[in-house]
């Protein structure tokens, strides 16, 4: 429920404001007797604009960019109209939950010397980002009342959805896998010899997490090498060679060496899972989120619909 108030509001305790910029501050939108700013778009949607700058190089990030802003503008209004919906109730927030919440986003900075030099570079007094808190709050809670409350998902229509979409719930092939990797070095010969002295003692019956947690080289060694169930495909094309031999194994069985691009892996199961569809039983919580989700969407726009359509709302372009 929370991930879907989340996606609704933007958390000010998690997005990443812009380093403030010497800027004309003019308005971009009027929502009621409300403005929001350029600076207050800027700071919003700067930290998305330059994640997309690192992620795409393409022609259409121009394009891209277009819509995050457009995206960041749309979020802004939505958070006017919450707000001042609880305005208009005479919601009030206790100081006391609005100081936890406070609490939880200074511990991003990780001290209070870290959020101030935060707050002066974003040009925000203490006053002022205790308002915009406290405003989160009262739009997740408005959320809650207005929309979350009239999610009701029946269990016939969880019935349905598995009866109309079973396909979707073909549990592939699992195997739960524990590896040893010893990588490639220099001379090669020592890595494969030391792998070879690991397989004979393994073949001695040492235990295979002991062995992994003393000498392998991968990731997972403080677990003994524990991947967890694993499905085909899951490490990609470079481990094809490993998951094919896992796959092969029977439980309590350890394969031989393994050799690939990153080193020689030995890799051990204990339990397996076949193929097969999951009933509607396993099931159901899966469904009860997916007819939540789109519950919450429809709902929630149509709320917004409601807002817009009481308030006076306009865009100002450039």
């Amino acid at each position: 429920m929370a991930s879907r108030i989340c996606a609704a509001v933007m958390l000010i305790s998690t997005f990443g404001f812009a380093a403030k910029q010497e800027q004309v501050n003019r308005v971009v939108a009027k929502v009621g007797n409300d403005i929001i700013t350029s600076v207050e778009l800027e700071r919003y949607v700067t930290p998305i604009v330059n994640q997309l700058k690192k992620s795409f190089t393409d022609e259409q990030l121009e394009g891209r960019i277009a819509h995050a802003r457009q995206t960041a503008l749309n979020s802004l209004i939505e958070r006017k109209l919450l707000n001042q919906e609880a305005e208009r109730v005479q919601l009030a927030i206790p100081e006391v939950e609005v100081e936890k919440y406070m609490n939880k986003i200074k511990a991003n900075y990780g001290s209070e010397e870290n959020y101030q030099a935060f707050l002066a570079k974003e040009g925000l007094t203490p006053e002022e980002m205790y308002k915009m808190a406290e405003d989160e709050l009262k739009a997740q809670v408005i959320i809650h009342e207005k929309v979350i409350k009239k999610i009701n998902v029946l269990p016939s229509e969880i019935h349905d959805y598995y009866q109309l979409h079973v396909s979707e719930f073909l549990r592939p092939a699992q195997v739960r896998m524990y590896q040893i990797l010893i990588k490639k070095s220099d001379p090669p010969e020592k890595a494969k010899k030391t792998a070879k002295n690991i397989l004979i003692q393994l073949k001695e019956n040492a235990n295979f997490q002991q062995m992994a947690q003393l000498l392998s080289e991968g990731p997972k060694r403080k677990a003994g090498g524990l991947w967890g169930y694993v499905t085909r495909g899951f490490f990609g094309e470079e481990m094809s060679k490993v998951e094919d031999a896992a796959f092969k194994l029977k439980p309590g069985q350890f394969s031989d060496i393994i050799e690939t691009d990153l080193g020689y892996h030995i890799v051990f199961i204990d339990r397996k899972r076949i193929s097969r569809i999951l009933t509607e039983r396993e099931a159901y919580d899966d469904i009860y989120n997916r007819l939540s989700d789109a519950q919450f969407t429809e709902i929630y726009k149509n709320y917004l619909d409601y807002l817009r359509g009481k308030t006076y709302v306009e865009i100002i372009s450039d």
